[in-house]
């Protein structure tokens, strides 16, 4: 069946994906006597500096190359870089002649091909998209991304057509994810026998054992070890005094099917002075165990926390503690035991499960993919086992010939995003309808349905013909946009009646979207995860001598501030400027501890207004940027100034030349990275980028690799030993190294102490922060690049949206309303 289906995609999908690797012709000369003038003496086919020979190039923009060369000279004239600085300026008259025909003659050629194949190139939908896709339209929550390749990101988004390929493997890979997923949605075994009721620690037999044991009970007579009871049993409770206690897992809890369970902890702080203690809790396989939340315990007094989640049928539930187990002076359980033990610990009452979570049997999921079809249940000895599992139900349909059509035609109705043209289905429900003729039972049949309509060019790829995109088109494109989903009901309803392509209509429709919560998962996660490089939080990992406060919560917190900061920012439409300045913060407790900043409580973000002089507020002082910009032992000016270039100012620095070393991190204290990049600088192959580069990258050297502030830097060797204690760790191995030098130079000459200094700076560059931001929002929701022709539309973009007060939301509103939007 699998040649069946790469036959059915290949020729009606892969085929269109053939991009044209040339432009249009030209249509003006472009202006030579001005580069003879000023540019050639440096750029001959002798001197070659920068490896361009401009006596050589010619003007030829029908090969890609080429006209990105020019389009690369126009750039840098524009940009005052060339001439450079140390050779005379060119007249105003014949600067603003040149540019302008240049770019005349440059925006005509890029015009005239986007005219021929449109802006976006045939694009399939992204490892996100899809899963979310079948999501919505299985009604299921299976992960399926792990099962496809990764998708390659273009222009920076991993919604981009140009790194979107299509390959055998991504085709096999659909498949497979494709019959996960009508497997899951499919469910005709008898209900899952539900689990309710409440667990204690009590129970369980290896904290009875504990608790039980004698101590100084000798358990292994080879070496001699003896038992140390480790938890305290209270009337109510039961107390953990280690984040590590192998205890902890509830094996007692029945929880042998797949689904998603409700689940209540009653919990507490024990002998934590006043303070809380954050309570985890993990899905675990022995294997290994994943965060599915965290929640703020207060001291002596239970809080009752509720969570919902999806666990698989070989999971159970796992609690862990954070800043519990040692006591004032630093000492674990260990060594004393718990009976005497005045350290910290987590008190953990019950837990209470419910679940599998389901409304009805047959799931809804089952139901939903065949209407009108009756169920028969099995007799209780006659029930057939399919895949290991026994079967309650079976389809029965009265006619299964005709029935197999209906399902089938309504399964691709739903999946295509738009209404089916005459004959669609035909095709799929005759793939259908053989395999029943081969003897595959009506369910077995309409399964190979729904299996090629999931693996088709349909379902898979974005329908934007050539021009305008009608309503359904536009209702994917803006759904994609902001929800990484399939539209939804609202959005089908105003395609199918005409009026979303109306600039009133879409209009509303950016700001309910903005609003609805699936923004906060779509847009704000997989927008800022790229742009921002958020998704690159576990790239790299702290040296925990260096930093022993670094834990997964606040990894957690770290990138979960920077979404909630950025949905803050969308839905009140806030002024760019608040990407580098603002008077509030999105605090959780974790967070704020790790940023000095004292009233928080509770795992949950919230606003949190900052006095005037704080060095927060924006988001290149918060923790993700400074944990992604470093490599974990030490900061780099070089890495934070490149990104502070390309990400919000949209300068992206050249890559470093060939041959030239890179900077090797000293934690020993003995040298500062000012220091070490002083003599990298010296370099004038390197100056000229290190100039623009690195001063941003200075002013963030307050901020160490977890984005703490510090006023010296740490160091394993040399150095000073801190006096006070981190919050929540018994003590610390790091010593006090070299001061902090935040000071610096922009490449225009002006000069700042430090950050905040810098930071006002960077504000004053609003124009460049807006239009960054505008042209990568435009890049993800278009899936495509920008091109030298898009150059004039994004200006108006910029412009409308600052008629509107400049706020995001209306750059957003703005994006959408553009032509770069509502055209392929």
């Amino acid at each position: 069946m699998r040649p069946v289906f790469l036959s059915l995609f290949l020729v009606a999908g892969v085929s269109s994906l053939i991009v044209p690797s040339v432009l249009g012709a030209p249509a003006s000369p472009f202006p030579q006597a001005f580069l003879e003038r000023h540019c050639v003496e440096c750029h001959d086919s002798d001197v070659k500096k920068g490896g361009l020979d401009l006596a050589n190039l010619s003007w030829e923009p029908t090969v890609r190359e080429n006209f990105e060369e020019w389009v690369h000279i126009h750039d840098r004239v524009a940009k005052g870089e060339m001439p450079p600085e140390k050779k005379p300026r060119p007249a105003a008259g014949d600067l603003t002649a040149f540019l302008s025909a240049a770019g005349k003659a440059l925006h005509e050629v890029s015009a005239r091909e986007q005219a021929s194949r449109g802006r976006t190139i045939l694009r399939r939908l992204n490892r996100v998209e899809y899963e979310n896709s079948l999501h919505t339209l299985l009604g299921i929550d299976l992960p399926l991304q792990a099962i496809l390749p990764e998708d390659t990101p273009a222009h920076g988004f991993d919604t981009v057509a140009e790194g979107l390929r299509l390959s055998t493997l991504q085709i096999e890979k659909y498949l497979e994810a494709a019959d996960a997923a009508i497997e899951a949605a499919i469910t005709l075994t008898e209900a899952p026998v539900p689990v309710s009721g409440r667990f204690r620690y009590q129970d369980e037999d290896g904290v009875r054992e504990n608790l039980d044991t004698p101590p100084g009970t000798v358990k292994d007579k080879a070496s001699g070890n003896k038992h140390v009871v480790t938890l305290k049993e209270l009337p109510q409770a039961v107390v953990f005094f280690s984040e590590a206690d192998y205890r902890a897992r509830f094996k007692k809890i029945p929880l042998r099917v797949a689904g998603t369970y409700r689940f209540r902890i009653s919990a507490y702080g024990y002998q934590t002075h006043g303070e809380p203690v954050a309570l985890k809790v993990y899905a675990d396989n022995y294997r290994e165990k994943r965060l599915l939340g965290w929640f703020d315990l207060p001291a002596d007094k239970p809080r009752v926390v509720e969570l919902e989640a999806r666990l698989e049928g070989n999971e159970g539930i796992f609690l862990g503690a954070l800043g519990v187990g040692y006591d004032d002076e630093g000492k674990g359980v260990y060594g004393i035991g718990a009976a005497d033990y005045q350290g910290r610990g987590l008190a953990v009452e019950w837990v209470e499960v419910e679940g599998p979570l389901q409304t009805s049997w047959p799931p809804p999921s089952t139901k939903s993919l065949f209407p009108g079809v009756p169920l028969r249940e099995y007799e209780k000895n006659r029930q057939p086992y399919r895949n290991g599992k026994k079967l309650a139900f079976e389809w029965a349909p009265e006619d299964p010939a005709s029935s197999l059509k209906t399902v089938v035609s309504a399964f691709a109705t739903r999946a295509f995003r738009r209404p089916l043209n005459a004959g669609e289905a035909e095709r799929f429900v005759a793939l259908a309808q053989a395999a029943m003729t081969e003897g595959s039972s009506f369910e077995e049949a309409a399964r190979v349905g729904f299996k090629a309509i999931l693996t088709s060019p349909q379902f898979l790829l974005f329908e934007e013909p050539v021009g305008p995109l009608n309503g359904y088109a536009l209702a994917s494109r803006l759904s994609y946009f902001f929800w990484s989903a399939p539209p939804d009901a609202t959005l089908m309803k105003l395609a199918a009646s005409g009026a979303l392509t109306r600039t009133e209509v879409l209009r509303k429709e950016v700001d309910r979207m903005v609003m609805d919560p699936r923004t906060a998962t779509g847009l704000v996660r997989n927008f800022t995860g790229q742009w921002l490089e958020l998704r690159r939080i576990d790239a790299t990992s702290p040296d925990m001598k260096l930093y022993p406060e670094f834990d997964e919560i606040l990894k957690m917190s770290m990138v979960g501030e920077t979404e909630a900061y950025f949905r803050e920012m969308l839905e009140q439409d806030l002024d760019v400027t608040h990407l580098v300045k603002s008077d509030f913060a999105m605090l959780n407790r974790r967070l704020a501890e790790h940023y000095g900043i004292s009233g928080v409580t509770g795992e949950r973000f919230q606003r949190v207004r900052l006095p005037g002089d704080s060095l927060r507020g924006g988001v290149l002082t918060q923790a993700s940027i400074l944990k992604v910009t470093a490599n974990g032992t030490v900061t780099s000016p070089v890495l934070r100034g490149a990104w502070v270039m390309k990400h919000l100012l949209g300068q992206p620095p050249l890559p470093p030349p060939p041959n030239v070393g890179s900077v090797e991190p000293d934690t020993r204290g003995s040298t500062t990275i000012r220091e070490q990049l002083a003599k990298h600088r010296n370099s004038e192959t390197c100056a000229s980028c290190h100039r623009t580069m690195d001063p941003p990258g200075f002013a963030l050297e307050s901020f160490d690799v977890i984005g703490g502030f510090r006023e010296r830097y740490r160091s394993q060797d040399k150095g000073d030993r801190p006096t006070g204690k981190l919050p929540g760790r018994p003590g610390v191995q790091y010593k006090w190294g070299p001061p902090v030098d935040a000071s610096g130079m922009l490449a225009d000459g002006r000069a700042f102490t430090g950050y905040v200094e810098f930071r006002r700076l960077l504000v004053g560059e609003r124009p460049r922060l807006q239009r960054t931001l505008a042209d990568n929002l435009a890049i993800y929701a278009t899936g495509a690049g920008l091109s030298f022709s898009d150059r004039q539309a994004m200006d108006e973009i910029v412009r409308e949206a600052e008629k509107q007060g400049g706020g995001i939301k209306a750059l957003v509103r703005e994006v959408v309303l553009s032509g770069l939007f509502r055209n392929k």
